[in-house]
């Protein structure tokens, strides 16, 4: 069922947690929102959100025991979108399709290259240089952030549960928009009066479309991807982008004014388990029982945000400044093949070749290689009962000089 903005408009009870979406576009110019469509929603799990902070100190100004003036600090925005790993394993052969297009631009702004020539490929080889527009809607109200980009993805793969990302990252700015009405004759003008006191519900920068008397019908002027951006706002008349308004008249049947939504969202949903795959070090053929896998991968990107005359990130928003990181991590049983492994590890730095696939490696799945890794000499520690389980925890390595290779994920 469709959004209805005059219910929610009308409701008069709180906010509803799992009313919550997350849209993600590609932007052309940094930090340059682009309207994000149906296509680019993703599935996420609870404890996703946009966190716009606006630091503020004591002013050392020295006038008595008392405070007296706040002086503002440089504004931080940072993102948490958690994630299953949703597969499509009806297509026939594998293609970029096989995930969802948002997905692919989280992908490709951790790790850097895109290679669509059989299914998806993301790899190091090439150095992140791209944002997103990133969209956080709820019922009453949206987060909307531009100029986002990602600087970390924590892969964790358990045996006993189910496989997700914690994806991690900045923006450039995010501002919340909530949902309004419009009974004034608004056609004809850039301007858009809302009911009084609304007008607080609204911030200079944000994305919004009108929604006729029924809750459901786009107004013409803001039809599916053409949001109109709110120019600047006194008390409760907003003034916004784009051609003069003709489909705005709320003298005649009210008109809701509220944050922009994709029409019709839709994503894959088909979350791939640890029921189905392997996990396999090349030159060790048993490895009995692999508990759990967790590849910690950081961007390390130096921000932006020493810009003279910008409140948060300015200029380019970040650089790469440091080196890729990439942390293994991988909980074994101890048996005899893993005392080999373990002498190997404590003689040898040639590091481990891993692979890791999830799913059916017959149909549509995803496989990690990590040509080497190495380790630290783990410890055994013996518990009261059962298997003995060994940490293996280490870093991932370029296989040779400006290979950069640490990583590869493919969706096969």
């Amino acid at each position: 069922m469709a959004k209805n903005f005059a219910d929610i408009y009308n409701d008069t009870s709180d906010s509803i947690a799992l009313e919550q979406k997350f849209f993600i576009k590609e932007e052309v110019t940094r930090g340059t929102f682009v309207a994000p469509v149906g296509a680019d929603f993703i599935y996420s799990l609870s404890g996703g959100m946009i966190n716009f902070t606006r630091p503020i100190e004591s002013s050392p100004h020295r006038s008595g025991r008392h405070h007296t003036t706040p002086i503002k600090k440089k504004t931080s925005t940072e993102w948490t979108i958690p994630t299953f790993f949703n597969v499509d394993e009806t297509l026939g052969a594998a293609a970029a399709a096989e995930i969802d297009p948002g997905i692919r631009v989280l992908h490709k702004s951790m790790y850097g290259k895109e290679d669509n020539a059989a299914g998806a490929e993301f790899t190091t080889a090439i150095v992140p240089n791209i944002t997103f527009t990133l969209l956080e809607n709820g019922d009453k109200w949206a987060l909307q952030a531009v100029g986002a980009f990602v600087e970390s993805a924590n892969h964790q793969f358990p045996g006993d549960g189910e496989a997700q990302t914690e994806w991690g990252g900045m923006a450039k700015t995010a501002v919340l928009i909530g949902v309004g009405k419009t009974t004034a004759a608004n056609n004809a003008t850039n301007t858009i009066t809302v009911e009084a006191g609304e007008g607080q519900r609204y911030l200079v920068g944000g994305q919004i479309m009108l929604v006729e008397a029924d809750g459901l019908t786009r107004s013409a002027d803001t039809p599916d991807g053409s949001p109109r951006k709110i120019l600047s706002i006194a008390g409760d008349i907003l003034t916004v982008d784009g051609a003069v308004l003709a489909d705005a008249d709320g003298s005649i049947a009210d008109i809701y004014v509220t944050y922009y939504e994709p029409e019709n969202p839709v994503a894959i949903n088909n979350p791939l388990v640890g029921l189905v795959g392997s996990v396999t070090i090349a030159g060790f053929t048993s490895l009995d029982c692999v508990r759990s896998a967790t590849i910690n991968a950081t961007n390390n990107h130096e921000l932006q945000d020493n810009c003279f005359g910008e409140s948060g990130l300015g200029g380019s928003l970040f650089i790469p400044g440091g080196r890729f990181t990439a942390e293994v991590s991988l909980e074994i049983n101890l048996n005899e093949t893993m005392v080999e492994l373990i002498n190997k590890i404590r003689d040898d730095l040639t590091g481990e070749d891993i692979a890791l696939i999830l799913g059916d490696v017959a149909g549509r799945h995803l496989e990690l290689d990590i040509d080497k890794v190495i380790f630290s000499v783990p410890e055994v520690s013996v518990p009261d009962t059962g298997p003995i389980p060994i940490t293996l925890t280490g870093n991932a390595y370029q296989s040779a000089i400006d290979q950069a290779d640490e990583i590869s994920v493919h969706y096969k």
